[in-house]
């Protein structure tokens, strides 16, 4: 079942990511973080309802702000990366969260979600998500991202 369920979050997140920013990805083995260079970003949210839990997306801090250009339709250079990129990034999680609960628990799911937060992302918190089952990988055009789903 658990298997079946992380299916339709990666299917469900590969979707959105393209609609909502444009960016193409494809799963991978998590392994492929452990390779990656630079600081990580960590975007969290948590949910209430007929699915209750968090979900988390970890990306490259370089990544955030053409995220944030293309969620808002404006080049990378006109982001005013410290107050958009973190809010389009919680943005981006809250849309996903609400679709990965909906592919899940049905269109008529019952669901709360909370205020989406964003932290940095530390070496040693990515590398201990590698062997979490509740976790995916995914390269997100060039960039090595992670994705967790933790439910209660």
């Amino acid at each position: 079942m658990r298997e079946q369920i992380l299916a339709a979050v990666s299917t469900t997140f590969l979707e959105v990511v393209e609609q909502l920013t444009f960016m193409f990805g494809e799963p991978v083995h998590k392994s492929t973080l452990l390779d990656a260079d630079g600081d990580y970003v960590l975007a969290q949210i948590s949910f209430t309802g007929d699915v209750a839990g968090t979900l988390s997306l970890a990306v490259p801090g370089e990544c955030v702000p053409e995220i944030a250009a293309n969620i808002l339709g404006l080049e990378p250079e006109e982001i005013e990366a410290d107050a958009m990129a973190p809010d389009s990034l919680g943005e981006l999680l809250n849309v996903i969260c609400g679709h990965v609960i909906m592919a899940i628990a049905g269109k008529g799911a019952d669901f709360r979600l909370g205020s989406p937060w964003v932290v940095e992302a530390t070496p040693e918190f990515l590398a201990a998500r590698v062997d979490d089952p509740d976790w995916l990988g995914f390269m997100l055009e060039e960039n090595a991202v992670l994705l967790g789903l933790v439910t209660e």
